[in-house]
Order: structure tokens, then C-alpha cells, then sequence
């Protein structure tokens, strides 16, 4: 990953305390205007996580500073689940109203737009944030007191509310700045700050916010690409607005992975990525700990890994969708390998034919190794709809590598070609038919990835497509596809030059007394018993008179 886990340790700890501690020369309501973790402690009651107390002394650096435009306004938190996400953006986002911290606009106040996944989940959010209103005026209350009595009184952060504007299930609106209010609570403000919650729809179009917080922004199936680059962001623009994304990671695709750039793909993140599993809580809430990892133990005891890598350890993969195993993925890629120029060894060559409008025609070559590895050695990859002189580089390569059989698509846009290749120059031709053979195919590629078997340079393109790559079952056939947005040329290019070389996967070898059968690979279906004409359940045998 080219971002890194920040992981928790006790000197980590130790190093975040002084962010907790207050100015003995300032008064509560002082020290508490500087800082949303001496805030959140002091007023609220609420002790933070070491975790939190970073992402938040991070955002302090743009609030702080005279000028906002010059300095980094983007943050990303990659988090697990049930480690008090939630609890940080209510608690930054009350304290940038409270105290007018990031003011713009003519009326000069602090406007937070808060996004979720749902409707519901952004309504949660902003109910959360009411709670620790509430509860701010129940610790000061109890907390402060001098002869008996509260010393800031009953509600100090309700009586802050504007009863007279609205304050619902989707707006928290505060009071512009009184004298009453002293110096430092809604400073500086005319009109009174907001805090709005808004459904990932068209419904932010002409807002204007100075701090705009999108919650589960990896959910790509409810959070677009077009809300966020046409309708979110845009309403923080004119203002310079601080921007938080927040996430445990879904799949990788969509804005918030190509912020975060875990592999690096887009040239690195705009943004100030930080990431925390759930051992961030390890040392500092060590029951709760025990009690979460019970979950994640589950769904690894489950079958569930992606899930638990995904929810609990910030892990861009794509849960129970996920066709290919991402550890696996990743260990596929060998830095000591590089793309050949030639090779005197024996190989294959898989041509994907590519379309007129996205897909790309594709040539990869592959070898198989004396100890039954599969090499990729080459690729080339074509624009769309410009592979003029597909034949005549595929003759030139078969002058530089020792290309046994050309795996072509068997598919209508490739039939003009594949008749040159057979008919005109006498190639040894292999069809392959996806609508029949993918399934098949992909699951004996996937069986030899899962035990390293496959072997490529570096390529992170082709990474990313197989990264891409889902699974799912239909009502009347499995159905093997890229995600939105993304294509499989280049990994059904590749799964083409090894079709010879690999095994359908959940085939069965079987056995003869007599050998007749020389070790043929058979599928399920085809396996034949005495009665029902079908042998479930047999063992995989390899046929000793095989040679």
C-alpha cells in the first residue's frame, strides 16, 4: 500500500497526551476555543483515542491558519469499523460551530455539509451530534460547579441553539455572536453557523460550505463519482473549504480510492491520508478490543477474510464480489522479473480482441516453466479501435519468441483476423470461446494464483484490473465481469496465453486400473458412475500409469 497504517504504540500514546493538556494561563472556555480535543474532554466529557487526537491536531493546521488557501485542506481518514469515527467528526464539526472556527461568506460563520452513504446514515450522524450537545450541558453542569451550583449553568451549549432557525432532523443551527456570549463561543459570526446533513443526491446544488465531510466515501454504490466531483465538491470552492473523507475501504474504484492511491496508480493523494486498524484501540480500551475481535476472528473461522481485511484491517478489497484473492494478487507481481524482448523457450500467445468504442486489443505472451510456473513475458496493449497491424507485429514476435499457439478471442470482431491467421498464414490457432470457457478457465488460473504459480513483472495496470474483477452467481449461470469503470483486457489477454497450461478449477483427475483414461482432467458434470451416471463426491487421484 502506498499509504501506511499509523500504528498505535505506547510511546505514540505518550507523545499525543501533550495535545490533551490546557494553557494553566487561559480559562476553560479559552483553552477549549484552541483546541476540539481539549473540547471534546473538557466540555463534552468525552476522552479521546490517541488515534483521533492525531487526525484532529491535523486538521487544527488549516483552522488555524490566517491563510486557509495555502495550506493542505483535504484529509482522509481510512478507519476500521467501531473504533469512534462517527464520534470524530461529530465532535470536530460541533466545535468549528461553536466557536465560529472556520468562518466564510458575507455573514462570516462556519457552514459544515455532511454526506453519507444514505439519507438515514447522514441523519444518524447529525442526531450524534445533537447527543454530545446534550451531553456537553449534562458533564459541565455536573462538573463545574462552585458552592453547589453549575458555574456556566443548566444548557451551555444548548442556549447556543437559534430556536428561532432551523434545527431538525437534517440542520443544527447556532445563534449569531452576542454580547452575552462572551468572547470566544460563536465569535465573530453574523449570522448563525450550520451544521446540514444532505443525502448523496443533487440535493447539496447550491450550497456553499466551509467544511465539507463525506462519511463512508469508499461506498461507490451509494456515493458517486459524479456527486462527488459535480455536486459535492464544488459547494467548498469558493470558500477554500477544509474537506474530510472518511472510510473503512470498500473497492477499488471511485474517488475515494483514487484519493487515497493505495498502489500508487494516480501519481499519489492530494490529500493527507491517514490510516488506523483496529488495533488502534489495542492498548488505550483493551476490553472493547477483545470484544470486536471476536467478530473478526468469526468471519475468518467463516471463510470471510476479505470482509474482516477490508472492515477491520484498511484493505482495499472487494469482500464476498472479490474473484481473485488481493494477497494474492500482490504476490503475483516478482520485482526480479522484467518484460522480455525475446525468449528461446517454448510459449503461448493470448490475443484479445478489442472493440470500437472502450475495449482494447491486447497480445500477451506466457511460458510454462520446469517446475510448472507460469511466466507472463509479454504484453502489448493496443488503443481503441488502432490495431491495423495486429498480424504483422504478431509475425514479428513469432520471429523473437518461440510461440507454440496463438490463443485468440473467438468472438465476431475478431473473425476477419483469426481467418488470416489460420488460412493465410498457417498459424497453429487456438479458439477460445469466451461465453463457454471463462468460468472455467479463470477458475484454474485462480487455483494456480492461490498457490503462487503465476508469476509476472511489475505491471500495475493489469494489477488493477484483476483487482477489478468480480464473481457472482445468477439465477441460471455464473457471471465472471469487471467492475463499472473498469475493463479485463489485459487479464483475459493473459488467462488466453495460459489456457493450455492450467486446469479447470474443481475438475477432478481420475484413476484406471487399466490407465485408459491417461490422466484425463475431467469436469464434474462429465464424471460417470454405474447408476445415476455421475460419480460426486470422488476423490482427486492422480492415474499412476499416466505418463
Amino acid at each position: 500500500m502506498a499509504y501506511e497504517v499509523t500504528e498505535i504504540t505506547e510511546l505514540f500514546i505518550q507523545d499525543m497526551e501533550q495535545y490533551r493538556e490546557v494553557d494553566k494561563t487561559k480559562g476553560l472556555i479559552e483553552n477549549c476555543s484552541t483546541s476540539p480535543i481539549i473540547f471534546a474532554e473538557r466540555i463534552l466529557g468525552v476522552k479521546l483515542y490517541a488515534w483521533q487526537v492525531k487526525f484532529l491536531k491535523e486538521l487544527l493546521v488549516p483552522v488555524n491558519s490566517e491563510q486557509r488557501s495555502k495550506e493542505q485542506k483535504e484529509f482522509v481518514a481510512i478507519t476500521s469499523r467501531q473504533i469512534g469515527k462517527s464520534t470524530l467528526l461529530a465532535i470536530f464539526s460541533i466545535w468549528c460551530c461553536v466557536f465560529n472556527k472556520v468562518p466564510a461568506t458575507t455573514y462570516n460563520n462556519t457552514t459544515v455539509g455532511i454526506s453519507s452513504a444514505s439519507d438515514v446514515q447522514a441523519k444518524k450522524l447529525l442526531l450524534e451530534m445533537k447527543k454530545y450537545i446534550r451531553l456537553g450541558d449534562v458533564y459541565v453542569r455536573e462538573t463545574y460547579k462552585q458552592d453547589g451550583k453549575s458555574v456556566f449553568g443548566d444548557k451551555l451549549l444548548s442556549s447556543l441553539l437559534d430556536d428561532n432557525e432551523a434545527n431538525n432532523t437534517t440542520t443544527i443551527t447556532f445563534k449569531a455572536q452576542l454580547p452575552e456570549h462572551g468572547e470566544f463561543f460563536l465569535k465573530g459570526s453574523k449570522s448563525g453557523s450550520t451544521i446540514k446533513s444532505y443525502a448523496a443526491t443533487t440535493s447539496v446544488l447550491g450550497e456553499t460550505f466551509s467544511v465539507v465531510v463525506i462519511d463512508e466515501a469508499g461506498m461507490t454504490d451509494r456515493i458517486s463519482d459524479i456527486f462527488f466531483k459535480e455536486y459535492m465538491y464544488p459547494t467548498g470552492n469558493s470558500t477554500h473549504a477544509i474537506r474530510i473523507y472518511t472510510s473503512t475501504p470498500w473497492v477499488p474504484q471511485g474517488f475515494f480510492y483514487r484519493m487515497v492511491d493505495p498502489d500508487n496508480i494516480y501519481g499519489g493523494s492530494p490529500a493527507m491520508v491517514l490510516a488506523f486498524t483496529i488495533d488502534a484501540i489495542k492498548l488505550e480500551n483493551e476490553d472493547y478490543y477483545n470484544t470486536v475481535m471476536k467478530k473478526v476472528e468469526q468471519l475468518n473461522a467463516d471463510g470471510d477474510y476479505n470482509e474482516a481485511q477490508r472492515a477491520y484491517y484498511c484493505r482495499f478489497v472487494k469482500g464476498e464480489q472479490s474473484y481473485f484473492d488481493p494477497n494474492n494478487i500482490m504476490a503475483m507481481f516478482d520485482d526480479s522479473l522484467y518484460k522480455k524482448d525475446s525468449f528461446a523457450g517454448t510459449c503461448d500467445m493470448g490475443v484479445d480482441f478489442g472493440g470500437q468504442v472502450t475495449s482494447k486489443t491486447v497480445i500477451t505472451i506466457s511460458t510454462l516453466d520446469d517446475i510448472g510456473n507460469i511466466i507472463r513475458l509479454y504484453d502489448k496493449v493496443y488503443d481503441v479501435n488502432k490495431d491495423n497491424t495486429l498480424i504483422d507485429d504478431i509475425a514479428e514476435l513469432m520471429k523473437l519468441f518461440k510461440v507454440e499457439r496463438v490463443v485468440v478471442d473467438d468472438c465476431p470482431a475478431g473473425i476477419y483476423m483469426i481467418r488470416i491467421m489460420e488460412d493465410e498464414k498457417g498459424w497453429n490457432v487456438s479458439r477460445f470461446n469466451f461465453r463457454s470457457e471463462k468460468v472455467k478457465k479463470y477458475g484454474g488460473f485462480r487455483s494456480m494464483l492461490k498457490k503462487h504459480k503465476i508469476l509476472s513483472y511489475p505491471d500495475d495496470k493489469l494489477k488493477t484490473e484483476m483487482l477489478a474483477m468480480e464473481f457472482s452467481n445468477g439465477s441460471r449461470q455464473s457471471v465472471l465481469q469487471h467492475a463499472p469503470g473498469y475493463s479485463d483486457d489485459m487479464i483475459d489477454s493473459f488467462v488466453m496465453s495460459c489456457t493450455h497450461y492450467i486446469q479447470e478449477e474443481g475438475g477432478f483427475k481420475t484413476f484406471s486400473i487399466k490407465g485408459d483414461d491417461n490422466g484425463k482432467i475431467y469436469d464434474k458434470k462429465e464424471i460417470l458412475c454405474p447408476r445415476k451416471r455421475s460419480l460426486q463426491g470422488i476423490r482427486r487421484r492422480e492415474n499412476p500409469f499416466a505418463e
